[in-house]
């Protein structure tokens, strides 16, 4: 697939009287009714206009008036072969799964083990930060010189960008509500450069990475709560997994998801750490004023989008707000 396609249905016709409805919810034809009949015509039915890109078919569910430009998501414009996109369930709220996504210190420890490349040491400094395109989230660890950023992107509403890793491509998620307690999880993985490397996608073909194997002919995940995610006890006893689970996204959905459908949030205990879940937070209530205001939500301009994730090392004490705006500048 390249370049835009627009995704609309010529025809949509219903299987009980014949009913026939075009792309827009027009009723074009109404062979149980009269030939000189006009009823026809007072008769539409629901339709938003979509469109596919990156493999996955957009909708856009506001007033029409409204309707932006599609956001200029580097992975979404890629060409086939340059994107690598899985989907499952997770049955719990979006959000719970959207802010997990964002808590920089859990990778030390949920995803350690046979799944991680290397050491991750935890975190020192935390820094988020206002974006045009919703935020951005500065997590630095010590480094021989100084103090080694990762700056990952929060696009409006529900996408981030993954902190790019050696030798892999990048990497992204979105977490789309299915309902109040279910969500569906697009895994993205994408080399803006040219075709991705298979060897690259090894790790995740075996769905010991972001993406999850899902039961045959379905989005559920095939290691569920139902079977207690699969769970390898002998392997956690050996060290080789902190969880015993397999995989990134078996690990996220597994911790997620037994937290309820929806957590109680009136009950935690929010540290340091969790700086970047508290700023999320407050910068996605400030965006619902805003929309209750008319006024314009983070994300309005497509442009704002072009972004990508960003590693670098600065001096210990040298502030990054100054200079991540143009780190993370996409091309």
């Amino acid at each position: 697939m390249t370049g835009v396609q627009t995704c609309a249905l010529p025809i949509l016709r219903c299987v009980y009287h014949g009913w026939k409805f075009d792309h827009a919810g027009r009723c074009v034809d109404m062979p149980s009714e009269p030939p000189d009949s006009n009823f026809r015509h007072k008769v539409t039915i629901a339709a938003y206009p979509c469109q596919e890109h990156g493999g996955i078919i957009w909708a856009y569910l506001g007033p029409r008036e409204h309707q932006p430009a599609f956001p200029a998501l580097e992975w979404a414009h890629l060409p086939e072969g340059q994107v690598y996109v899985t989907r499952h369930i997770q049955e719990c709220n979006w959000f719970q799964g959207f802010e997990g996504g964002f808590d920089a210190s859990h990778l030390t420890f949920l995803h350690s083990g046979d799944t991680w490349d290397g050491d991750r040491p935890l975190p020192v400094k935390y820094e988020p930060l206002s974006a045009p395109c919703g935020m951005l989230f500065g997590t630095a660890r010590p480094h021989e010189k100084g103090l080694f950023w990762s700056v990952e992107v929060m696009a409006m509403p529900f996408h981030k960008l993954i902190t790019l890793q050696p030798n892999r491509p990048r990497g992204a998620h979105m977490w789309v509500p299915i309902d109040d307690e279910n969500c569906m999880i697009y895994s993205i993985e994408y080399q803006p450069e040219g075709p991705l490397d298979p060897s690259q996608l090894d790790r995740s073909h075996a769905y010991r990475y972001i993406h999850a194997e899902n039961l045959p002919g379905s989005d559920r995940c095939l290691r569920n709560r139902d079977n207690d995610y699969l769970i390898d006890r002998e392997r956690q006893a050996s060290g080789k997994s902190y969880t015993g689970l397999f995989g990134f996204g078996i690990q996220d959905c597994g911790i997620q998801e037994s937290m309820g459908p929806i957590s109680d949030r009136t009950v935690e205990h929010l540290g340091v750490s969790d700086i970047h879940l508290i700023q999320l937070r407050r910068r996605m209530l400030a965006a619902l004023k805003s929309l209750d205001a008319g006024e314009p939500l983070p994300g309005s301009d497509p442009a704002s989008y072009r972004v990508r994730t960003a590693n670098f090392v600065l001096p210990e004490g040298q502030a990054i707000a100054p200079l991540v705006a143009e780190k993370v500048r996409a091309a």
